[in-house]
């Protein structure tokens, strides 16, 4: 048998592949052969996915909503390696979390290049119907465009890497000229790309029909508890990348087949919760909670998912943990 070795991105580890072949035959030089194997192996997870033309992002970002905190918990994600960062205009506001402003004071203090650094946020557009209010903050594309400034104000920057709509609002052609603002966004050179969060399937397809350009990304709560089959096959179709948030929600760690999967790994259990996500096909934006004595342990944690590999069965184990959202649903949140 031969050992195929594959080098992931610098500081994320090293995977080593194993695939056996029998040589029936001689017919091939050698050398041509164990490169044929090696390129049929199937590809590794690498920390860094294409979501749009030219524009490549992190897998895993930090996560910055609903109880993480932000001032201390940058600092631990930059030193342990981590590179891509989700915010919103809302964030220590409307909605529980770290204020963008707090971000910028953060990402400064470590002295974070911003070439080196992938920055995702929102405009606050349909997060009201989330709050259970009728009618929608901002209608029309100057809104959106404002709101894109709005964030890069905050933030202190004259560039994002990626802006997503908050959530949809319940008229489809509100939805379609907020979608036009982050196009015009995009052309003025705001953001690199666009996508939407909160997105259910039938929103999305509406949006995706008047779209002059594909979002990018559609977020949606994903975890092993909370299973996003029916979004995750739809984006794929479409060519979207699929971002979960509130990936560690209900993750099993009592459970005695999950913990001797994480031993079987020499992995935590958070980990195995974690690399199934990425193995379902989607990238994550995941917290680092308020204990600053346990985020760069968190952090480095995090970001260690790429020198192990879940077998389909324990793939199966996990997925019988938790049970799927239907109807194409996408679980809502902040």
């Amino acid at each position: 048998g031969f050992i195929c070795f594959d080098s992931s991105v610098a500081g994320f580890g090293r995977r080593d592949r194993r695939v056996k072949v029998e040589l029936l035959t001689m017919v091939l030089p050698y050398s041509t052969i164990i490169a044929t194997v090696c390129s049929l192996s199937s590809s590794p997870i690498t920390p860094m996915i294409k979501i749009a033309p030219g524009v490549s992002m992190t897998r895993v970002n930090l996560g910055t909503c609903c109880g993480s905190e932000v001032e201390k918990a940058f600092p631990a994600w930059w030193a342990a390696g981590g590179r891509g960062v989700d915010t919103a205009l809302d964030y220590g506001k409307e909605v529980p979390g770290g204020k963008e402003s707090e971000l910028s004071a953060a990402i400064a203090k470590v002295g974070a290049p911003r070439d080196r650094l992938f920055i995702t946020t929102k405009i606050r557009a349909g997060l009201d119907i989330l709050h259970g209010l009728k009618f929608c903050i901002g209608l029309d594309a100057d809104y959106a465009v404002t709101a894109v400034k709005a964030n890069l104000a905050q933030l202190n920057v004259s560039q994002v890497d990626l802006v997503l709509l908050h959530a949809p609002c319940y008229s489809d052609q509100v939805n379609a000229k907020l979608w036009q603002g982050l196009e015009q966004a995009l052309s003025q050179n705001l953001t690199r790309a666009i996508g939407v969060s909160n997105y259910p399937k039938k929103q999305l397809a509406a949006l995706l029909a008047v779209a002059k350009t594909k979002p990018a990304i559609n977020q949606c709560q994903m975890s092993v508890a909370q299973q996003e089959e029916e979004m995750l096959q739809f984006c794929a179709e479409q060519g979207i990348v699929f971002e979960a948030y509130a990936a560690m929600r209900g993750c099993p760690f009592d459970n005695i087949q999950v913990q001797s999967i994480a031993a079987a790994h020499s992995v935590g259990v958070a980990q195995v919760c974690l690399r199934w996500v990425l193995q379902k096909g989607a990238i994550m934006a995941i917290g680092l909670g308020s204990n600053a004595t346990r985020m760069p342990s968190y952090a480095k944690a995090n970001l260690d998912l790429y020198g192990f590999e879940l077998s389909a069965n324990e793939m199966a184990t996990l997925d019988a943990t938790g049970s799927p959202i239907r109807g194409g649903s996408c679980a809502q949140g902040y």
